[in-house]
């Protein structure tokens, strides 16, 4: 089989990781625009159903003054960390559910003054401090063997960042993009997508083509590429946190080369948000 062009690829290994001043400038820019588009919100638009089957938008707002609230201290952080997964439950989904809960009964207006009230804190903290937990390593059935600083770095900004465009899709508001913000934002996303891809290309390549403000071209893998994917970074997104059933993002992409290659690498692939 012929191997494709890769003349605008980047290779995904050579994304740079986070350092804390670009997370800091990161969680930040999330923070604002998460915030722009809560203060425009209707009444109603509230209560709307989300991509999160769980959550409406006040759920998933909630989730967030909670997630904020736990980078104001490390004495919060465990408070919120501790709480046990139920049988089958991620680590994560016990903590949203402690957050989302204990703002059941908040109005609109609470939960964006809270978030106010937190998110600089927290993201500062989160870029600068916690120096003594952020070299532990843990598991995680999605994200592997990852470190707090990870999740502090990296996940917190693409958290916020996700649950603003599911927000702006429930909502039917535009989501705001710049090729700096979300841009990066997005490559972030594909770095962990190339790592995971590792084993499951069996030493071949492809080009994974993201279309939109944030999206780009990236080779994945060893040697040359056999095979390509191409969708929207947006939709891609949705596809790997789990937003699209795997038939649901396969309907939304374009494939080239060897077809089986792609359907077996995206198989049950989840990245953490």
């Amino acid at each position: 089989m012929t191997a494709l062009s890769l003349s605008k690829t980047v290779h995904a290994d050579s994304i740079p990781s986070v350092h804390a001043d670009e997370a800091h400038r990161l969680m930040t820019e999330a923070f604002s625009r998460l915030l722009t588009l809560l203060e425009s919100l209707h009444a109603d638009d509230w209560y709307k159903p989300t991509a999160c089957t769980a959550w409406d938008v006040h759920d998933m707002v909630a989730h967030q003054a909670g997630g904020y609230l736990s980078g104001i201290s490390l004495r919060e952080m465990l408070r919120q960390y501790t709480q046990i997964p139920k049988q089958g439950q991620l680590p994560e989904d016990a903590i949203n559910a402690l957050q989302v809960g204990e703002r059941k009964d908040k109005s609109p207006a609470e939960l964006i003054t809270e978030l106010k009230q937190v998110g600089a804190k927290a993201i500062h903290n989160w870029a600068y401090g916690f120096n003594a937990v952020k070299w532990i390593h843990t598991p995680h059935p999605v994200g592997g063997f990852m470190s707090l600083r990870y999740l502090m770095w990296v996940t917190h900004s693409r958290d916020t960042w996700m649950h603003r465009l599911d927000i702006c899709r429930a909502t039917n508001r535009p989501f705001e993009q710049t090729r700096e913000h979300d841009g990066r934002i997005v490559e972030l996303v594909v770095r962990d997508v190339a790592q995971k891809l590792r084993k499951r290309l069996n030493g071949k390549a492809i080009t994974l083509t993201l279309t939109g403000v944030s999206g780009g071209e990236w080779l994945l893998g060893n040697g040359k590429a056999v095979s390509g994917l191409e969708m929207g970074a947006l939709d891609f997104n949705i596809f790997v946190s789990g937003r699209y059933s795997y038939e649901e993002g396969m309907r939304q992409a374009r494939i080239t080369g060897e077809k089986p290659l792609i359907e077996s690498a995206f198989k049950d692939l989840l990245i953490l948000y």
